[in-house]
């Protein structure tokens, strides 16, 4: 509705101007930008939702990025003066820091393993939240992903050594065939988060750095 109503702005302000039945709701210049800033503050969520709620594509690998972008959101429009948006925002930081303490570190963790985003991209998020206290964040979820690596090991060994002696093992891998009818590379990521080149910057900066191992 909101993106409707600016595509008809100048529709919108003729019909203020010449119908008196309508000259009641005509908005303001102000009343305009207001509206302007928060159809694109609404966006983000709408985008977020819509990759969320895919149901022919993995969803737990994109939960992290989209998390971020709402939550780099909420920084940022609290950082602007923006009087009307203010303490609506920080209410909805309140609720979402809750959300975001208990399930941050899962996330990042189903970042990581996605091969498209590993740990530089989360290093990237986490930097553009945290700053210079990045290095605590990140050390916590490589520790709990060296716990859990460490346990699949375990586990491994014993699956492994108890399925050594069975003859019914296939050289193929069992595959859905399910999964490739619908791996179409339906999620358009670019569409949905339209990221600046910081994170392209970040990687050229850390690639010189250090060398890969």
């Amino acid at each position: 509705m909101l993106e409707s109503s600016l595509y008809y702005k100048d529709v919108l302000d003729y019909w203020g101007q010449w119908d008196k039945d309508y000259q009641m709701f005509a908005l303001s210049n102000e009343e305009w930008r207001n509206v302007a800033i928060l159809c694109k503050f609404l966006k983000v969520f709408y985008d977020v939702t819509c990759v969320f709620s895919g149901c022919n594509y993995p969803t737990t690998n994109l939960y992290f990025r989209g998390v971020w972008k709402v939550h780099k959101v909420l920084l940022d429009t609290v950082k602007v003066p923006y009087s009307f948006l203010t303490p609506m925002v920080k209410q909805m930081q309140e609720k979402f820091n809750k959300y975001w303490a208990e399930y941050s570190l899962i996330l990042s963790c189903a970042a990581i393993l996605d091969p498209r985003y590993k740990l530089n991209y989360v290093q990237y998020c986490f930097n553009t939240i945290y700053g210079i206290h990045v290095s605590d964040f990140v050390e916590t979820i490589l520790s709990n992903l060296r716990l859990l690596f460490d346990e699949y090991v375990k586990k491994s060994k014993s699956t492994s050594s108890s399925l050594a002696g069975s003859s019914n093992i296939s050289d193929k891998n069992p595959v859905d065939s399910g999964f490739d009818e619908h791996n179409d590379n339906s999620t358009d990521f670019g569409r949905y988060f339209d990221e600046s080149d910081d994170y392209k910057r970040y990687l050229n900066e850390s690639s010189t750095r250090s060398e890969k191992s």
